[in-house]
């Protein structure tokens, strides 16, 4: 995908692109009104609740399996936590994306697309939507039938037209992906203006090589030797172990595990551990529950006399695998857990049936992953213009400024290690 280059004041406006007639739109902020009324009837019902979300779990579950792009953050029950549990879920308005009806006058679930709107985005005066992303989130692309890409995505952003945006923010998607390339399409053909805010790559997992041979291919010889020796090292300690899991019969006891042991290491003393916030706990708990019971937890664990040095919690999403949050033990540190645990976890996943890659999601150049899966994947963040005169300046500008901004905050990111490094040294002496 390119940015369209044209003068910052063109009064271009996206063309038509067979979106029909003025799309009909119902809004539904209870389930309660489903529940009253008939199912609603329309080309998009907007959903203003986790509680809405549920008369249509059957479909949003059937929509992710037929959907190309795996995305286990908008599946049902992870979406429908994160509105309930975590910071800005009350504003996440959830777009469902209708076909036209058929003879029958039966539509199908083609596009789900959670949002937000904002409202003076760098002081824009126009409202700005934007797929959401929180605290938690690895992957933002919106979930769209297979083989129905283009006119669900086109029907979504008519109503960001109809709704008088100036731009949609679509973050943190594969750039590889059925969605990217029908976002390409339909931009191009529609004439909109498209800016990229974002674009890295992350430690992603696929090979058909067997684990022996995936490891001398891709790791180098003394970096083996030394993990080697660490396993060894930890070995003469007691009885070490590592085995994965989709939870054994108390996935409960698994998580509350989990939850104590990445509450022991830094992110308890810094007060950011998932155990030191209500909500984000209930959250966690729920989407692994929720994933245990439709057979999509995966577990990774790396015991010494069965006390957890190191733990992995990972969900499925079609034949693939996104690894969610690791914890280790600190007391344990000089041995590397969790670098061996997800140094063993490349033989246990690519010896999975099930597994056809695994996502690290990962920041990039992270300096324990990147290491040991060669593989990446590449990801974009880009704003599309809205059918306005106003839309594409304002992608030229907040493009610009949310550059600027992200390039700051790099900067003083360093500073501070800096900073933090050379204190621990003046403490050393």
């Amino acid at each position: 995908m390119t940015d369209v280059r044209q003068p910052f004041f063109s009064r271009d406006v996206p063309e038509p692109d067979d979106t029909g007639s003025e799309l009909s739109v119902v809004t539904l902020e209870f389930a309660a009104r489903y529940l009253r009324d008939d199912p609603p009837n329309a080309d998009i019902v907007i959903l203003e609740s986790a509680d809405a979300l549920g008369p249509y779990r059957v479909e949003i579950e059937e929509l992710a399996a037929a959907s190309a792009d795996a995305n286990s953050q908008f599946e049902y029950v992870t979406l429908a936590a994160a509105m309930e549990h975590l910071r800005g879920g009350e504003g996440v308005r959830v777009a469902l994306v209708w076909s036209d009806a058929d003879e029958n006058g039966r539509r199908i679930l083609t596009g789900l697309v959670p949002y937000r709107v904002s409202l003076g985005f760098y002081g824009l005066p126009k409202p700005v939507w934007r797929v959401w992303r929180h605290i938690h989130s690895y992957i933002s692309t919106p979930v769209l039938r297979s083989g129905h890409e283009r006119p669900a995505l086109r029907r979504f952003l008519a109503l960001a037209d109809m709704s008088g945006a100036a731009f949609v923010d679509f973050p943190l998607f594969h750039a590889g992906s059925a969605f990217a390339g029908a976002l390409e399409d339909v931009a191009g053909r529609q004439h909109r203006h498209v800016a990229e805010t974002n674009a890295h790559e992350r430690a992603f997992l696929q090979s058909d090589l067997s684990e022996e041979a995936y490891l001398s291919t891709h790791i180098r010889k003394k970096k083996r030797k030394e993990f080697n020796r660490l396993w060894n090292r930890l070995g003469e300690l007691g009885e070490l172990r590592f085995e994965t899991h989709d939870g054994g019969v108390d996935p409960a006891a698994w998580i509350s595990r989990f939850l104590s042991l990445e509450a022991r290491g830094w992110k308890g003393r810094r007060g950011t551990a998932l155990r030191a916030d209500p909500g984000q706990r209930a959250f966690f708990e729920k989407i692994c529950l929720g994933a245990y019971a439709r057979g999509k937890l995966h577990c990774t664990d790396l015991t010494l006399d069965g006390k957890p040095l190191a733990m992995l919690a990972s969900f499925r999403s079609g034949s693939g695998v996104y690894t969610f949050k690791i914890a280790f033990d600190e007391d344990h540190s000089r041995y590397s857990p969790g670098a061996l645990l997800m140094l063993k976890a490349i033989g246990a996943f690519l010896e999975d049936e099930r597994t056809a890659w695994v996502d690290s999601c990962a920041v990039p150049n992270h300096p324990m992953i990147d290491q040991i899966w060669a593989q990446r994947r590449a990801m974009r963040s880009v704003l599309v213009s809205c059918a306005s005169p106003f839309g594409a300046p304002s992608v030229r500008y907040a493009a610009a400024a949310m550059k600027f901004t992200e390039s700051m905050r790099t900067k003083l990111r360093a500073r501070y290690h800096a900073f933090r490094k050379g204190t621990a040294h003046d403490a050393a002496d």
